[in-house]
């Protein structure tokens, strides 16, 4: 018995001394995989703002002694908070005591956006790309359709295939087979373009887009869009301008998506905000200056008749109508500077088709309808001078009407009224926000691109601090 209670209390101290002994070693594990998940930020971070501190940082992340990491571990903290508070971004972080752990404080250095961990994922698979494949330029010569045999065939598909298009690949495919059409046409989709599996201009120049372009596309766009969406509250619209796209948020969810139409590249609709104060419905359209100038006088010119088959009043500075026959109209525009203001009467034509939702600012940019839908099966859709186009107007409107509007009666009452204009206030403005994103990840985890429209991404800035010793100095000290 003495025997047995002997046995029983020695297994138990060998038992306790391996788990003291094998804490050390889980604490060490534990600790190494937070050091990854701080440097995959530190790599975020140093997409949007390379710095010489920031590559060094992850070199003492990725490699480097235990001891050394734990001695630049603040200062590795301190500069990511920094980043994200620059950009006026809230971190848990923030809340933190001195005290709480490694683990704890990384974690609570990541921003509070849903898609954080599907977008670091997509970039730290990016990056994996690009040191391990050759990302040469692939220039076919001409259109590729279904069906074509060409040389580069094999080279696309490979492409296809790394990124995710294409499920499988031979080295030796030569042949542009259904497989392949299918997996270009998800590629368009992914990218804006039209799915018809015709490898053109737009599709190559994605395609030979290297995984690093993608990588810093989708970091900047992501902490962009996480800075801007920092503050907009439960409720608002958004025009993603490159997206061709509008979504409103009601009570923090999304209540309504929809292609819109923009500004074409020389004539961009600015990124901006405002507050929709009213809805006017059956509006009319007064003739900005410089697009009478510019679209409305030229066919003045060639066709007298313009103004009155598109319904224009014209009146000069005193606010008087104007009547001339369509030879003087043509006379008066060769001639002489044009005196007057063009305004359009409602009805199926008016440019801004059956709703306006006005919001005031310096640069006359609204939203509104439009009598020509067909616009909206077009891919690119950069085709207005400015305003922007909704494609889903009626449903955004009864939106309106039903949370807003403060005069409903009237409102039922005016839908079955084309003629007559009618403005009406709202009990609150609603937030509008036009913003330039043109790379995200979706949320069926696709990561989504769209063309540069107005060439913005080409202003980034890379920055590389002149004293980029002084904070690791100052941090090993």
């Amino acid at each position: 018995m003495k025997v047995l209670r002997c046995w029983r209390l020695g297994f138990a101290m060998l038992f306790m001394m391996s788990l003291l002994l094998s804490l050390p070693a889980k604490a060490s594990s534990e600790n190494q995989a937070t050091y990854k998940t701080l440097a995959q930020h530190v790599m975020l971070i140093s997409l949007v703002e390379p710095t010489a501190d920031r590559q060094q940082y992850l070199a003492i992340l990725k490699g480097h002694s235990e001891a050394e990491k734990f001695e630049y571990i603040d200062a590795i903290q301190a500069d990511i908070a920094e980043f994200w508070h620059q950009r006026g971004v809230v971190l848990s972080y923030d809340k933190l005591t001195n005290n709480a752990s490694l683990k704890r404080k990384t974690f609570a250095l990541e921003p509070n956006a849903e898609d954080y961990l599907s977008v670091l994922n997509h970039i730290r698979r990016l990056m994996w790309l690009n040191t391990r494949h050759e990302w040469a330029s692939i220039q076919p010569g001409g259109l590729l359709r279904p069906g074509d045999s060409h040389k580069t065939i094999s080279a696309i598909s490979q492409r296809l295939w790394l990124l995710g298009d294409l499920s499988s690949r031979s080295e030796t495919q030569y042949i542009f087979d259904n497989t392949i059409a299918l997996a270009v046409a998800k590629f368009q989709s992914r990218h804006g373009l039209k799915p018809d599996s015709v490898i053109g201009p737009q599709t190559l120049h994605w395609l030979n887009q290297t995984p690093m372009q993608r990588a810093e596309l989708l970091a900047a766009n992501f902490v962009d869009k996480t800075s801007y969406q920092s503050d907009l509250g439960e409720q608002y619209l958004l025009v993603n301008i490159p997206a061709f796209e509008m979504i409103l948020v009601s009570d923090s969810q999304v209540a309504l998506t929809s292609k819109v139409i923009v500004g074409r590249s020389y004539r961009r609709t600015p990124v901006m905000k405002g507050q929709i104060s009213n809805i006017v419905i059956n509006p009319t359209w007064t003739v900005p200056k410089k697009l009478m100038r510019r679209d409305i006088l030229p066919k003045v010119a060639e066709d007298g008749s313009y103004i009155s088959d598109r319904q224009f009043d014209v009146f000069d500075v005193t606010g008087t109508k104007v009547n001339k026959t369509p030879q003087e109209w043509q006379e008066v525009v060769r001639t002489e500077p044009f005196p007057y203001r063009l305004v359009q009467r409602p009805g199926e034509i008016n440019a801004l088709g059956r709703y306006k939702f006005h919001f005031k600012n310096d640069l006359n940019i609204y939203l509104h309808d439009t009598p020509d839908k067909n616009l909206f099966a077009e891919d690119d859709r950069a085709l207005s001078s400015g305003c922007v186009r909704i494609e889903k107007i009626q449903e955004l409107a009864e939106w309106f009407a039903s949370n807003v509007v403060i005069d409903k009666r009237t409102w039922q009452r005016m839908q079955t009224d084309a003629s007559k204009t009618q403005w009406f206030s709202l009990s609150q403005t609603v937030p509008i926000h036009f913003v330039y994103w043109n790379a995200w990840v979706d949320d069926a985890n696709l990561a989504q691109y769209r063309n540069d429209i107005y060439h913005l991404n080409n202003t980034k800035q890379t920055i590389v601090a002149n004293n980029s010793t002084s904070r690791l100095q100052s941090a090993s000290r």
